[in-house]
Protein backbone atom coordinates (compact mmCIF):
# COMPACT_ATOMS: atom_id res chain seq x y z
CA UNK A 1 0.00 0.00 0.00
CA UNK A 2 1.42 3.39 -0.99
CA UNK A 3 1.60 5.90 1.81
CA UNK A 4 1.65 9.67 1.66
CA UNK A 5 3.36 11.81 4.26
CA UNK A 6 2.48 15.30 5.43
CA UNK A 7 4.65 18.31 4.58
CA UNK A 8 4.20 22.04 5.15
CA UNK A 9 6.42 23.23 2.30
CA UNK A 10 7.78 22.13 -1.06
CA UNK A 11 11.36 22.16 0.25
CA UNK A 12 10.41 19.97 3.20
CA UNK A 13 8.83 17.44 0.83
CA UNK A 14 11.83 17.45 -1.53
CA UNK A 15 14.35 17.02 1.30
CA UNK A 16 12.48 14.17 2.93
CA UNK A 17 11.83 12.38 -0.37
CA UNK A 18 15.55 12.61 -1.11
CA UNK A 19 16.27 11.08 2.29
CA UNK A 20 13.93 8.22 1.35
CA UNK A 21 15.80 7.55 -1.89
CA UNK A 22 14.09 9.87 -4.39
CA UNK A 23 17.35 11.52 -5.41
CA UNK A 24 17.04 11.95 -9.19
CA UNK A 25 15.91 15.39 -10.34
CA UNK A 26 13.54 15.03 -13.30
CA UNK A 27 12.06 17.63 -15.60
CA UNK A 28 9.26 17.32 -18.13
CA UNK A 29 10.48 17.34 -21.73
CA UNK A 30 7.27 18.45 -23.38
CA UNK A 31 8.60 18.15 -26.92
CA UNK A 32 9.17 14.42 -26.50
CA UNK A 33 6.40 13.94 -23.91
CA UNK A 34 8.69 12.25 -21.41
CA UNK A 35 10.67 12.87 -18.25
CA UNK A 36 14.38 13.64 -18.46
CA UNK A 37 17.05 13.43 -15.76
CA UNK A 38 18.83 16.77 -15.38
CA UNK A 39 22.22 15.14 -14.70
CA UNK A 40 22.37 12.12 -17.00
CA UNK A 41 19.82 13.13 -19.68
CA UNK A 42 18.20 9.71 -19.26
CA UNK A 43 14.60 9.77 -20.48
CA UNK A 44 11.51 7.99 -19.18
CA UNK A 45 8.39 7.62 -21.26
CA UNK A 46 4.99 7.53 -19.50
CA UNK A 47 4.90 3.73 -19.42
CA UNK A 48 8.38 3.47 -17.85
CA UNK A 49 7.62 5.00 -14.44
CA UNK A 50 5.11 5.04 -11.62
CA UNK A 51 3.98 7.98 -9.52
CA UNK A 52 4.39 6.78 -5.93
CA UNK A 53 3.34 9.92 -4.07
CA UNK A 54 1.95 13.37 -4.85
CA UNK A 55 1.95 16.54 -2.75
CA UNK A 56 0.21 19.81 -3.52
CA UNK A 57 1.01 23.17 -1.95
CA UNK A 58 -0.98 26.37 -2.25
CA UNK A 59 0.75 29.74 -2.38
CA UNK A 60 0.77 31.85 0.78
CA UNK A 61 -1.04 34.76 -0.86
CA UNK A 62 -2.74 33.24 -3.90
CA UNK A 63 -4.22 29.72 -3.98
CA UNK A 64 -3.55 29.77 -7.72
CA UNK A 65 0.19 29.86 -7.08
CA UNK A 66 0.21 26.14 -6.49
CA UNK A 67 3.10 23.69 -6.68
CA UNK A 68 2.91 19.95 -6.99
CA UNK A 69 5.65 17.48 -6.12
CA UNK A 70 5.64 14.00 -7.68
CA UNK A 71 7.67 11.10 -6.27
CA UNK A 72 8.64 9.02 -9.32
CA UNK A 73 10.08 5.51 -9.52
CA UNK A 74 11.16 3.29 -12.41
CA UNK A 75 11.83 -0.34 -11.50
CA UNK A 76 13.29 -1.29 -14.87
CA UNK A 77 15.68 1.67 -14.86
CA UNK A 78 16.44 1.44 -11.12
CA UNK A 79 15.62 5.11 -10.64
CA UNK A 80 13.76 7.08 -7.99
CA UNK A 81 13.34 10.82 -8.19
CA UNK A 82 11.06 13.84 -8.13
CA UNK A 83 9.26 16.14 -10.51
CA UNK A 84 8.19 19.59 -9.33
CA UNK A 85 5.58 21.41 -11.39
CA UNK A 86 3.74 24.69 -10.96
CA UNK A 87 0.04 25.29 -11.47
CA UNK A 88 -1.75 28.61 -11.70
CA UNK A 89 -1.83 31.54 -14.08
CA UNK A 90 1.98 31.81 -14.28
CA UNK A 91 2.68 28.14 -14.90
CA UNK A 92 3.47 26.64 -18.29
CA UNK A 93 0.09 25.48 -19.55
CA UNK A 94 1.64 23.00 -21.99
CA UNK A 95 3.67 21.41 -19.22
CA UNK A 96 0.60 21.19 -17.00
CA UNK A 97 -1.29 19.37 -19.75
CA UNK A 98 1.53 16.83 -20.09
CA UNK A 99 1.50 16.25 -16.33
CA UNK A 100 -2.26 15.77 -16.43
CA UNK A 101 -1.89 13.20 -19.21
CA UNK A 102 1.00 11.35 -17.55
CA UNK A 103 -0.76 10.89 -14.23
CA UNK A 104 -4.10 10.13 -15.90
CA UNK A 105 -5.92 12.66 -13.74
CA UNK A 106 -5.17 10.85 -10.48
CA UNK A 107 -5.06 14.11 -8.56
CA UNK A 108 -8.66 15.12 -7.98
CA UNK A 109 -8.65 16.57 -4.48
CA UNK A 110 -7.47 19.87 -3.10
CA UNK A 111 -4.41 19.89 -0.84
CA UNK A 112 -4.95 19.80 2.91
CA UNK A 113 -3.99 23.20 4.29
CA UNK A 114 -3.63 23.27 8.06
CA UNK A 115 -4.18 26.33 10.19
CA UNK A 116 -1.15 27.30 12.25
CA UNK A 117 -2.39 25.86 15.54
CA UNK A 118 -2.78 22.37 14.08
CA UNK A 119 0.50 22.26 12.17
CA UNK A 120 2.61 20.96 15.09
CA UNK A 121 0.18 18.06 15.50
CA UNK A 122 0.33 17.25 11.79
CA UNK A 123 4.12 17.37 11.93
CA UNK A 124 3.92 14.73 14.65
CA UNK A 125 1.92 12.63 12.20
CA UNK A 126 4.66 13.04 9.62
CA UNK A 127 7.26 11.59 11.99
CA UNK A 128 4.89 8.77 12.94
CA UNK A 129 4.46 7.90 9.27
CA UNK A 130 8.25 7.75 9.03
CA UNK A 131 8.16 5.28 11.92
CA UNK A 132 5.75 3.11 9.91
CA UNK A 133 8.11 3.28 6.95
CA UNK A 134 11.07 2.27 9.14
CA UNK A 135 9.17 -0.71 10.53
CA UNK A 136 8.23 -1.91 7.05
CA UNK A 137 11.75 -1.38 5.75
CA UNK A 138 13.28 -3.17 8.73
CA UNK A 139 11.02 -6.19 8.29
CA UNK A 140 11.68 -6.24 4.54
CA UNK A 141 15.44 -6.16 5.13
CA UNK A 142 15.16 -8.94 7.72
CA UNK A 143 16.42 -6.83 10.59
CA UNK A 144 16.20 -8.62 13.94
CA UNK A 145 12.72 -7.85 15.36
CA UNK A 146 14.19 -7.00 18.78
CA UNK A 147 16.20 -4.17 17.20
CA UNK A 148 13.11 -2.77 15.50
CA UNK A 149 11.11 -3.15 18.71
CA UNK A 150 13.75 -1.21 20.64
CA UNK A 151 13.46 1.73 18.24
CA UNK A 152 9.64 1.53 18.25
CA UNK A 153 9.63 1.60 22.06
CA UNK A 154 11.92 4.63 22.09
CA UNK A 155 9.67 6.49 19.64
CA UNK A 156 6.57 5.66 21.65
CA UNK A 157 7.99 6.82 24.97
CA UNK A 158 9.76 9.90 23.57
CA UNK A 159 7.20 11.27 21.12
CA UNK A 160 4.02 9.39 20.33
CA UNK A 161 2.62 8.88 23.84
CA UNK A 162 2.87 12.60 24.50
CA UNK A 163 1.20 13.32 21.16
CA UNK A 164 -1.76 11.10 22.07
CA UNK A 165 -2.10 12.81 25.45
CA UNK A 166 -2.00 16.30 23.92
CA UNK A 167 -4.65 15.36 21.36
CA UNK A 168 -6.97 14.01 24.05
CA UNK A 169 -6.49 16.98 26.37
CA UNK A 170 -6.36 19.85 23.89
CA UNK A 171 -7.84 18.88 20.51
CA UNK A 172 -10.60 16.36 21.09
CA UNK A 173 -12.57 18.56 23.55
CA UNK A 174 -13.15 21.01 20.68
CA UNK A 175 -15.53 18.45 19.18
CA UNK A 176 -16.63 16.90 22.47
CA UNK A 177 -16.42 13.38 23.86
CA UNK A 178 -19.69 12.34 22.21
CA UNK A 179 -18.42 13.07 18.71
CA UNK A 180 -18.15 9.79 16.76
CA UNK A 181 -14.81 10.75 15.23
CA UNK A 182 -13.37 11.56 18.64
CA UNK A 183 -14.67 8.28 20.03
CA UNK A 184 -13.03 6.40 17.17
CA UNK A 185 -9.72 8.22 17.71
CA UNK A 186 -9.72 7.51 21.45
CA UNK A 187 -10.51 3.85 20.83
CA UNK A 188 -7.62 3.61 18.37
CA UNK A 189 -5.33 5.34 20.89
CA UNK A 190 -6.14 2.65 23.44
CA UNK A 191 -5.49 -0.12 20.94
CA UNK A 192 -2.18 1.39 19.80
CA UNK A 193 -1.08 1.98 23.40
CA UNK A 194 -1.64 -1.72 24.06
CA UNK A 195 0.42 -2.70 21.01
CA UNK A 196 3.29 -0.32 21.77
CA UNK A 197 3.53 -1.22 25.46
CA UNK A 198 3.36 -4.96 24.85
CA UNK A 199 6.61 -6.82 25.43
CA UNK A 200 5.90 -8.81 22.26
CA UNK A 201 8.76 -8.19 19.83
CA UNK A 202 7.45 -10.49 17.11
CA UNK A 203 7.15 -9.49 13.47
CA UNK A 204 3.39 -9.97 13.78
CA UNK A 205 3.13 -7.36 16.54
CA UNK A 206 5.42 -4.93 14.73
CA UNK A 207 3.35 -5.33 11.57
CA UNK A 208 0.18 -4.61 13.55
CA UNK A 209 1.72 -1.43 14.94
CA UNK A 210 2.77 -0.30 11.46
CA UNK A 211 -0.60 -1.03 9.86
CA UNK A 212 -2.83 0.33 12.60
CA UNK A 213 -0.76 3.46 13.23
CA UNK A 214 -0.68 4.22 9.51
CA UNK A 215 -4.47 3.85 9.24
CA UNK A 216 -5.00 5.92 12.39
CA UNK A 217 -2.93 8.83 11.09
CA UNK A 218 -4.73 8.77 7.75
CA UNK A 219 -8.07 8.85 9.55
CA UNK A 220 -7.06 11.79 11.74
CA UNK A 221 -5.55 13.83 8.89
CA UNK A 222 -8.35 13.18 6.39
CA UNK A 223 -11.37 13.24 8.70
CA UNK A 224 -10.87 14.21 12.34
CA UNK A 225 -8.50 17.18 11.88
CA UNK A 226 -10.58 18.51 9.01
CA UNK A 227 -13.69 18.58 11.20
CA UNK A 228 -11.77 20.23 14.04
CA UNK A 229 -10.51 22.82 11.61
CA UNK A 230 -13.97 23.52 10.23
CA UNK A 231 -15.59 24.36 13.55
CA UNK A 232 -12.68 25.86 15.48
CA UNK A 233 -11.46 29.22 14.20
CA UNK A 234 -7.85 30.19 14.61
CA UNK A 235 -8.73 32.57 17.46
CA UNK A 236 -10.48 29.83 19.40
CA UNK A 237 -7.52 27.49 19.05
CA UNK A 238 -5.18 30.16 20.36
CA UNK A 239 -7.43 30.78 23.34
CA UNK A 240 -7.11 27.12 24.26
CA UNK A 241 -3.39 27.84 24.88
CA UNK A 242 -2.01 24.68 23.41
CA UNK A 243 1.15 23.53 25.10
CA UNK A 244 2.50 21.64 22.12
CA UNK A 245 6.23 22.30 21.92
CA UNK A 246 6.92 22.50 18.21
CA UNK A 247 10.57 21.52 18.62
CA UNK A 248 12.80 19.86 16.05
CA UNK A 249 12.51 16.10 15.84
CA UNK A 250 15.75 14.43 16.96
CA UNK A 251 15.98 10.85 15.76
CA UNK A 252 17.52 7.96 17.67
CA UNK A 253 20.53 6.90 15.60
CA UNK A 254 22.14 4.65 18.22
CA UNK A 255 21.25 1.55 16.16
CA UNK A 256 20.37 2.53 12.57
CA UNK A 257 18.75 -0.18 10.46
Amino acid sequence: MKMNFYYDTVSEAINDLARRGYTTDFEILKEAECLICNKTAEQLSPDEFEIDETYRFEGNTDPGDEMIVFAISSVNNNLKGIVVNAYGMYSDSATSKIVERLINKVITTSPIKRIESLKPFSRDHHHSLLLCWKIRTGIKNQIEPIRIKKYVQWFWETYLLQHFELEEKQLFPILGNHNVLVQKAVSEHHRLKYLFESSDASIANLSSIESELNNHIRFEERELYNEIQEIAYEKQLRENEFNHADSKFIDNLSDPF
